[in-house]
């Protein structure tokens, strides 16, 4: 699209302004997903001991009910992405996961379960709403090394809850605390896409954006039905590799504590690793992508990488930090592949259901296999079954990044063509 006379210079700046507004944001919505795993085993402890008496099962629940309603509802947060604009729904799913984040902590479990239950519709739903932003802003232009560096700002609020979540329960003295001070950072989110609001329309009034939307566009379910096959088996890679990770994530803690002896907040700092290896990796695989394309390539290559490291933690006595590591970069050159190759999918109208969709798909795996690893941790005792459950999502997900390779060189492989 002309900038009609507005220098390359000053809409890159407005670009990567909107970038940081919408990343700080979701970055707050990682931060209160993931600061569940560096306090679950004192929240497991009795309540005369300081904690709720949880099971497994009960910890890994709160992250699966995150699921529960995104699975219904995010398809229809996407289709609501292309309806409102994002402007307006960036801000509503904001405050929704904000308010999320508040019941969290108020700390009675079935309050907890309904905060999660908000988290995920608020910040799944405006995940759909970041991308189409990012799709918006960068498209044609450097898209995935926007969502390489957008990767990188969001996951440093996983970091932070996974490397210092122990630690700030140790200064804080308690949990609770710990979950009140995560939700304080979470509620400015919604003054932060409040900014976005009046620079997204200064950019589309500059001509800076590369997609000017049409808030009042026909609002179409039947769009989801007619996405191409590429779509559905990139969607199940989503699934079965991020089924993987974050459920990973989510008991690595406890499983660092019980299989090698380590304190809470050693525990946490082996489990941020994987975190921040993707955060100074991805967003150079993005411009790898930008300069390279080999989209569908490097899917195949990072499922790959993971294969291996789930099964070696238990069968092995291979030192854990090597796992961590190639866990962090087949984290990293997955997502900076995956997410820039749905633009190049479907039609710049149909963007926002796209990411509905996918999200939609990757809960379903997010809300079943939390729930399966602590079922598995409860009745067995250990959590060696539920790594070797990992693996086989990993090879799950090899499977369909070949598959997805197939596809697309019969199409003229345009996911390993530069943008």
């Amino acid at each position: 699209m002309s900038q009609s006379g507005v220098s390359r210079r000053k809409a890159y700046i407005f670009a990567f302004a909107a970038l940081l507004l919408v990343s700080f944001t979701a970055a707050t919505s990682y931060l209160a997903y993931d600061i569940i795993a560096p306090i679950a085993r004192t929240i497991k402890l009795p309540v005369e001991l300081g904690g709720m008496g949880l099971s497994d099962t009960q910890v890994n629940f709160l992250y699966s009910v995150y699921s529960i309603p995104v699975i219904i509802f995010v398809v229809f947060g996407g289709l609501l992405a292309d309806k409102l604009g994002v402007r307006r729904s960036g801000i509503l799913f904001a405050a929704v996961f904000a308010l999320g984040t508040v019941l969290t902590a108020v700390s009675d479990y079935y309050v907890m379960l309904a905060g999660r239950v908000l988290l995920g519709i608020g910040a799944e739903c405006f995940y759909v709403v970041m991308n189409k932003i990012l799709a918006k802003w960068f498209k044609d232009k450097i898209l995935a090394t926007a969502f390489g560096l957008n990767l990188l700002l969001c996951r440093a609020g996983s970091f932070l809850a996974l490397a210092s979540g122990a630690w700030l329960m140790e200064v804080l003295g308690s949990w609770k605390m710990t979950l009140w001070v995560t939700a304080a950072v979470s509620s400015i989110t919604v003054l932060a896409m409040v900014i976005y609001l009046f620079l997204d329309r200064f950019g589309e009034k500059q001509s800076m954006t590369a997609i000017v939307e049409d808030e009042e566009g026909e609002f179409k379910l039947g769009e989801a039905l007619r996405l191409p096959l590429a779509f559905w088996v990139i969607s199940g890679l989503c699934m079965t590799y991020y089924s993987a990770i974050f459920p990973f994530i989510a008991i690595a803690p406890r499983f660092f504590v019980e299989r090698y002896g380590m304190s809470d907040i050693d525990a946490g700092g082996a489990t941020s690793v994987i975190i921040f290896l993707s955060m100074c990796t991805t967003w150079l695989f993005g411009l790898v992508v930008d300069k390279m394309g080999k989209r569908a390539t490097l899917l195949i290559i990072g499922s790959l990488m993971m294969l291996p490291c789930h099964a070696s933690l238990v069968l092995t006595d291979v030192p854990p930090v090597i796992p961590m590591v190639v866990l962090g970069i087949s984290f990293s050159l997955v997502p900076a592949a995956l997410w820039p190759a749905l633009p190049l999918m479907v039609k710049d109208e149909h963007i926002g259901t796209a990411y509905g969709v996918i999200a939609m798909v990757q809960n379903i795996g997010l809300f079943l296999f939390p729930l399966l690893a602590g079922k598995i941790r409860d009745v067995s005792g250990s959590y060696h079954g539920a790594m070797l459950m990992f693996s086989g999502c990993a090879l799950a997900g090899l499977l369909l990044a070949i598959w997805l390779k197939a596809i697309e060189m019969k199409q003229g492989s345009y996911l390993d063509r530069r943008a």
